[in-house]
């Protein structure tokens, strides 16, 4: 009995979200792996391939990963698909794009150059000049003779903190829905992109039936959201009689998914399915040139999340100083347009601009704000209007007008450089740190869903017109 060469419930091809690279399925290994000690533990490849998930024990299949590597990628050939992901622009490689006769599209690139997912280097060119060659005098004796010098074996490269880990593991479920929302949350160390990610995720919990009315059902990656939950600070964060600080992000987590949902949209009148996805990884990355490899995601995000720290308005005086350190916000908008002119002309067409995916930027930490008394912040921080959506436009001018007249344009710049952009004040907390806690009777999430049912309306998750923007890409056209 033959079985098929790939996994039935699989796409010939599917995205890498993490190195942006096509993957063969009918090459890639299927193997159950543990969440928490990022671990293989076992090689289901063949059961996969014979029956799918099906093929797997009940409590396995969402611990399932499908294995990116090298010898999967269909990278050679990346010219013939239309996706927003190509190697990093800062790479020193030389890419050549060539076409079919007859056809406008290009249909196949090579690379001159090694870069953190290419083949090997060919070495049927001979040894280098300057290299010593095992036996380079050819007696039989290993040594060469001239320097008296016998080559030690190679060294295995140490692993490199900068470096995108390899093979990388996209959960099975993300791989067999077609649509998918990555979203990233851009900011620089301690803005607050990870409190309000995880008051974003509590609510998103919390908030079924109200999510429903806006026509989604949300369920979450089920063994991803029982890990999450359980680190130790993320569960202290949670509980309410501790509530305690999140421990920071380090530049050597694992570039992966921080949580993952399965999006049922129903607005339209049909149920379709989404993956949405959020990438949460350290500050500094964003402001360090070493770190482009495991920065290789933003370019294939669908939808981004500024976060700008409101505490950086004000220096320990409390006086309004301007920023005191950089948003790190130009950094990833100046790759990504880098990027997108050097594939536009790769491609023959004309770059788009502005960027041609949504964004928000959320001005985190507002409470901080609050306590000295602005009028901008306090108009809007103190609303329970998450789910008030239409004042989305009235928001984003007095969050504009606050951050033009108070020192903080850096926080603007997505508001030109991406095709559909709103702004908005949130707090994570609703209230300062004191000693790795903070107040538990002051502790509360404010408006951390807004911003994200805002990029849900931009992206026609739910309808556009929730928040009076009448045109979305691909859901409805301009007016």
């Amino acid at each position: 009995m033959s079985y098929p060469s790939r996994p039935a419930d699989l796409p010939p091809t599917v995205n890498c979200p993490y190195c942006l690279s096509h993957i063969d399925t009918s090459r890639a290994r299927s193997v159950i792996r543990n969440i928490a000690t990022q671990e293989v533990v076992d090689d289901v490849t063949d059961a996969v391939r014979r029956r799918g998930l099906l093929g797997v024990a009940s409590y396995d299949r969402g611990n399932i990963y499908l294995e990116c590597r090298r010898e999967v990628r269909l990278d050679l050939v990346q010219g013939e698909y239309d996706y927003p992901g190509t190697a990093d622009p800062l790479d020193d490689m030389t890419t050549v794009v060539m076409n079919r006769p007859g056809e406008d599209s290009p249909t196949a690139a090579f690379t001159d150059g090694i870069g953190f997912d290419d083949p090997e280097e060919d070495e049927s060119a001979g040894p280098s000049p300057f290299s010593l060659a095992d036996d380079a005098d050819e007696d039989g004796d290993g040594w060469e003779s001239t320097t008296g010098a016998q080559p030690s074996p190679p060294l295995p490269p140490p692993a490199d903190e900068n470096e995108l880990p390899e093979p990388h593991y996209i959960p099975y479920e993300y791989c067999q829905v077609r649509r998918t929302l990555n979203i990233g949350l851009i900011g620089t160390s301690s803005s607050g992109k990870s409190h309000l990610l995880a008051a974003m995720l509590y609510r998103m919990q919390e908030e079924e039936e109200r999510l429903a009315e806006l026509g989604l059902k949300v369920e979450p990656f089920a063994e991803m959201w029982e890990y999450y939950v359980q680190r130790e600070d993320i569960a202290g964060f949670f509980a309410p009689d501790r509530r305690t600080v999140l421990r920071r992000t380090s530049r050597n987590d694992p570039v992966e998914f921080r949580m993952a949902y399965t999006v049922t949209s129903t607005w339209t009148g049909e149920e379709t399915d989404y993956v949405v996805s959020f990438f949460d990884v350290a500050g500094e990355l964003f402001l360090d040139s070493k770190a482009r490899s495991r920065l290789q995601f933003i370019y294939g995000l669908d939808a981004y999340i500024f976060v700008a720290d409101g505490q950086a308005l004000y220096g320990w005086g409390g006086k309004r100083r301007g920023l005191r350190h950089p948003s790190g916000f130009s950094n990833v908008i100046n790759k990504l347009r880098q990027n997108e002119r050097l594939v536009a002309r790769a491609k023959g067409k004309t770059p788009q601009n502005p960027l041609p995916q949504p964004a928000v930027v959320v001005l985190a930490k507002a409470d901080l704000l609050l306590a000295q008394k602005e009028y901008w912040v306090s108009r809007w921080l103190e609303l329970d209007d998450d789910f008030v959506l239409k004042t989305v436009d009235e928001e984003s001018e007095d969050v504009y007008v606050y951050c033009a007249t108070n020192g903080a344009r850096e926080w603007l710049y997505p508001v030109n450089a991406f095709e559909d952009v709103t702004l908005h004040f949130a707090s994570a907390t609703g209230c300062e740190e004191q000693d790795g806690h903070y107040n538990k009777r002051k502790f509360r999430h404010m408006r951390v869903l807004r911003p994200l049912l805002s990029l849900f309306a931009m992206t026609g998750l739910i309808d556009p017109k929730t928040i009076n923007h009448a045109y979305v890409k691909g859901v409805r056209e301009p007016l």
